[in-house]
């Protein structure tokens, strides 16, 4: 077989910025579920497996300078963009090496011992060999006490589209084909069996092969290319991963998801009972899958999970601090998340928005407000709060000993992100040194990151530099769901979005220590 093992290449998968692998989020995660989580108040050692284009690990390496990140990949274009944006912001604290998992397991490559070690995609989407090595490496080389991050495609939620899955993978396997063209004449055929009332596809409106024809029609060719043509695909049970994990010393601790810790508010008490009364995660894991049609797991392992006490966790929970990651015009009670549509307690939530508007508090101080200790609500309250909103991609938990991290790597870094949206959209995420993570952005927020970097601090300044990134790359305009197509009509928008970014976005960058330095006052 050829170097890539089955894997797709020849097309890279898109640039894309994971908040869910930050050492933060990982950490914060293991307290939520009552597990010692890794400090991060002192150096520590990270490991990003099969990391694209480097985004993720660099925001990440920039947001947390005192740790030691790698990143590897074995497809030498990703690697190239990946060591172009480390070099262009100087992130002396990010290694990233091409090579495979195989290398990696076998001890090949000189590395210390992680703290953390994350993948996105990679552990379902690589063939069983390659598993192997992944958990023969992180038997290897994850400290006693770190952290792993692992998701996949899963099972049975992906039952109803591994006949779709098969038909594409089909395509995959001719070489003579470039990607592009595999994925069309997959595209075609599909389209083809539809129209022709294929009975496979009779059920796409009941269930989840649905949503995976909606995504084949609407989702870039390249993202397609290397969820269904890569011939070692699979879609995995839990339990089998947890029992993979459980053979080289990794304890499933739980979601990544925070939301699916809160059970009381999508599970019914007789589904709750259930789980309780199964004999040990990987039944209840496997159970909970069956309850909810999984198909994508997001999931924390630790090697060696020790539980805390109520105290310690109350401890811990007192080091943490919440803020916003969205303006005020932008926040919504009621929340969208994976298992579904919650409306948060406004009664707890609109204190805590109210101060958090203001600057990012620490959990003891969110408690402390007279409106909500006056109403019963005390930290462990605020916290589940906290998780809710950020959870609903409205604030970010942090831990306090972060305040204190050096900027400059995450300005950095942001000057470069900011100033390639000039000529490309790919690059979607700007580094926060409080948070520890990064934080999405759109193309004419990160035009004006540029122009108020630059000192052109009037957004009426920021519009002629938007338009000329809109024109090139083909973007498109809407307002209200319409398009926008006359001169009159594009420039009117943008400088009502030139103003908004000024009066709503620059704020918020400003609490999260990320503003443009010629935007901080």
């Amino acid at each position: 077989m050829e170097w890539s093992n089955g894997y797709v290449h020849g097309i890279d998968y898109p640039v894309s910025f994971f908040a869910e692998q930050s050492p933060v989020h990982l950490s914060v995660g293991c307290v939520v579920h009552g597990v010692e989580p890794v400090p991060l108040d002192r150096p520590f050692t990270y490991m990003e497996l099969g990391c694209g284009q480097g985004l993720t690990s660099a925001v990440l390496a920039a947001a947390n300078p005192q740790g030691h990140f790698y990143a590897v990949d074995f497809l030498p274009t990703h690697v190239q963009t990946a060591r172009e944006m480390v070099d262009a912001a100087s992130l002396d604290n990010l290694t990233v090496l091409e090579c495979s998992f195989e290398q990696m397991a076998g001890g090949e490559i000189d590395l210390p011992q992680f703290d953390f070690v994350t993948m996105y995609g990679v552990y379902s989407w690589v063939d069983a060999a390659n598993r192997r090595y992944i958990a023969e490496f992180l038997r290897r080389y994850l400290k006693p006490g770190g952290i792993a991050y692992l998701n996949y495609n899963a099972m049975p939620g992906w039952s109803s589209a591994l006949s779709l899955q098969r038909l594409l993978r089909e395509f995959g396997r001719d070489s003579t084909l470039s990607c592009e063209r595999q994925v069309a004449q997959g595209r075609a055929l599909v389209e083809a069996l539809r129209d022709q009332k294929a009975a496979a596809f009779a059920r796409a409106d009941s269930d989840g092969l649905g949503l995976r024809l909606e995504m084949l029609g609407g989702k870039h060719v390249d993202y397609l290319a290397h969820e269904y043509l890569n011939q070692g695909w699979d879609a995995l049970y839990s339990i089998d991963v947890i029992q993979a994990m459980a053979a080289v010393k990794l304890d499933y601790v739980g979601s990544a998801l925070l939301e699916n810790s809160f059970t009381q508010l999508y599970l019914t008490q007789g589904q709750r009972e259930l789980l309780a009364g199964l004999p040990n995660s990987g039944m209840r894991e496997l159970a909970w899958d069956h309850l909810r049609n999984s198909s994508f797991r997001e999931d924390i392992y630790v090697r060696g999970a020790r539980m805390m006490s109520p105290a310690r966790r109350d401890a811990l929970l007192e080091r943490c601090g919440v803020a916003l990651t969205l303006p005020r015009s932008r926040i919504n009670l009621e929340l969208t998340l994976v298992i579904g549509k919650i409306n948060a307690d406004a009664r707890l939530a609109d204190p805590m928005i109210e101060a958090l508007l203001e600057r990012p508090h620490s959990l003891v101080e969110l408690a402390a407000l007279p409106e909500i200790r006056s109403r019963g609500y005390g930290l462990r309250e605020v916290a589940s709060m906290a998780g809710l909103l950020m959870a609903g991609r409205q604030a970010a938990i942090f831990f306090l000993s972060s305040a204190g991290n050096d900027q400059a790597p995450a300005a950095r870094l942001n000057r470069v992100i900011a100033a390639r949206s000039r000529e490309c959209d790919h690059f979607q995420a700007l580094a926060s040194p409080l948070l520890g993570n990064g934080v999405k952005s759109s193309l004419l927020q990160r035009v004006a990151y540029d122009q108020a970097g630059h000192a052109v601090l009037q957004p009426e300044s920021w519009v002629q530099a938007m338009a000329q990134a809109v024109q090139r790359q083909g973007a498109k305009l809407e307002r209200a769901g319409v398009a926008l197509e006359t001169p009159h009509e594009i420039d009117a928008e943008l400088r009502y979005l030139a103003e908004a970014i000024a009066e709503q976005r620059m704020p918020v960058w400003r609490n999260l220590n990320m503003a443009p330095l010629a935007a901080t006052p």
